[in-house]
């Protein structure tokens, strides 16, 4: 029998035995393995969200790209954009190059949303989008400013923008929404769980009192109003 592997399948495999090496725990490097979030970061991530009482829900990067987290930049908004406003996509592992400056970039990890464990129980949003609906930048509250700011130290690739969940597009302007195969990944203080499409992250944010702003089909409906 042959067995074949693609460059990108060891390119992991490397990534996953150096982690594994440098002292990362079993269970973050398996956790890593699904989501595609860099092993170290998996393991940050849960320490701050355990000391902070945070429940943090990501949009996982492309599959294969845990190979390239903490060796290429992470995808910044100049990095997705050309001069002329075009997007520019990253490719099926997760790898980019932009096509005027030719850096290379790994995508990154989008937060879809962030909570804060509630003094009377369960858990309040922290709003991460601009104040001002309609606007990609803008102002945040403070303590969404310094809540990823907490979360980002120590990061291999900190997370490079707001919530989607948070944000409300400018008039005439489509929301990104979820597909139904999307993949997810919810660390909650200190739990690390892999949700396998927009169903499992739906029913996770109904176990946990989270507010899910998307329709059956996956389309944005409202976002929370901010603090």
């Amino acid at each position: 029998m042959t067995l074949t592997s693609s460059i990108a399948d060891m390119m992991v495999a490397a990534r996953l035995a150096g982690a594994a090496r440098a002292g990362v725990s079993a269970a973050d490097i398996t956790f890593a393995s699904r989501s595609d979030i860099a092993p170290e970061d998996v393991a940050s991530l849960r320490a701050t969200t355990r000391a902070h009482g945070l429940c943090l829900i990501l949009r996982c990067p492309k599959v294969g790209a845990v190979a390239f987290h903490g060796v290429f930049r992470t995808k910044r908004w100049a990095d997705g954009h050309d001069s002329q406003g075009n997007t520019v996509k990253s490719g099926t592992s997760g790898l980019g190059v932009h096509p005027e400056g030719g850096n290379i970039f790994v995508s990154d990890y989008d937060m879809m949303s962030l909570w804060a464990k509630a003094p009377g129980g369960g858990y309040r949003k922290v709003f991460c989008s601009s104040t001002v609906p309609g606007r990609d930048r803008g102002h945040w509250p403070r303590e969404a400013l310094e809540t990823v700011r907490r979360l980002n130290v120590g990061l291999v690739s900190p997370l490079q923008h707001g919530a989607q969940d948070d944000f409300t597009p400018a008039p005439n302007h489509t929301h990104p929404g979820v597909g139904r195969d999307g993949r997810f990944a919810a660390i909650r203080e200190g739990e690390a769980t892999y949700l396998e499409g927009m169903a499992a992250c739906a029913a996770y944010y109904a176990k946990w009192g989270l507010t899910w702003p998307y329709d059956a089909a996956g389309r944005f409906t409202k976002a929370a109003p901010p603090p």
